[in-house]
């Protein structure tokens, strides 16, 4: 099977509500769907994780005709998780089909960036990926980055626990992994609502357990 590393750049008809909502505002520093249910006949489910201002989201949300249901969950003063179930538009429907047919299968997260592109790999038959890239909607520009043989290389990320995972995401998004480091162990425990000795643990389990399922 062969993994693709994939750019979408939208413009300004074909781009969602809300994700244009988040790149234009400055509330917001991260952004990602982590599950979604595709079976519905007229909308679907989707779960995101997102970094910034919840209260601005939820109003937005409000005031987007696409958006059906929504449940927020706050998990820090600046992260939360949104259920919600959508109603796609025609664009968003033929995208969907195009990248859920035959072998393909979407790896998670989806990345919903602020200059309206949006990151993913893909994994299937070499077949069925020039076909969901021959079928991308007009509007949305799509750059192909990295491509190979796909080896299982989510497996660290699926040695962690949800806890685990939830801490290396904060810290990766607050600063705490750059390089000089822009966050400490006190900010990321801050934005998970815990105690720092409890953030620092979680942190030295979850890269402990990374680097055990590499294959260096």
């Amino acid at each position: 099977m062969k993994t693709v590393r994939l750019t979408l750049r939208y413009d300004a008809e074909t781009i969602h509500p809300m994700h244009r909502f988040v790149a234009d505002s400055d509330d917001f520093d991260a952004y990602r769907m982590v599950h979604g249910n595709l079976a519905g006949d007229d909308d679907h489910a989707f779960i995101f994780h997102v970094v910034g201002d919840p209260d601005a989201y939820a109003a937005a949300m409000e005031r987007t005709e696409q958006v059906g249901d929504y449940d927020l969950n706050r998990t820090g003063e600046r992260t939360f998780t949104v259920y919600v179930r959508d109603v796609p538009e025609d664009v968003d429907e033929r995208l969907l089909d195009s990248f859920t047919r035959g072998s393909l299968v979407v790896l998670p997260p989806i990345e919903y960036r602020s200059d309206w592109t949006v990151r993913f790999s893909v994994v299937g038959e070499s077949d069925d990926l020039r076909r969901a890239l021959e079928g991308i909607p007009d509007g949305i520009e799509a750059t192909v980055g990295r491509v190979g043989e796909y080896d299982g290389g989510d497996a660290a990320v699926g040695s962690l626990t949800d806890r685990q995972r939830e801490a290396l995401r904060t810290a990766r998004e607050l600063g705490y992994f750059d390089v000089p480091r822009t966050a400490s162990v006190d900010d990321v425990a801050a934005a998970l609502n815990c105690a720092p000795g409890t953030a620092a643990e979680h942190l030295r389990k979850a890269e402990a357990s990374v680097i055990d399922a590499l294959e260096l």
